[in-house]
């Protein structure tokens, strides 16, 4: 992850309040993992543009 991309633990804090704009859940090993996701509304890059991203992070992680 690119350090300007790193988002400071205070900043998240104060956005608590905000509702998540999409929650998953995953059930692993009788483990329920559950992820609120949040949006940047103000950015240009898309979330098929950040998938992307992590998909080809991972087919480096695996070389």
């Amino acid at each position: 992850m690119a350090e300007n991309e790193k988002i400071d633990i205070k900043e998240i804090q104060a956005k608590q309040h905000q509702k998540p704009d999409g929650i998953l859940t995953k059930k692993i090993n009788g483990k329920t993992f559950v992820t609120e996701i949040y949006f940047d509304k103000k950015s240009r890059e898309t979330f098929q543009d950040k998938l992307l991203k992590v998909i080809q992070s991972k087919g480096e992680c695996s070389e």
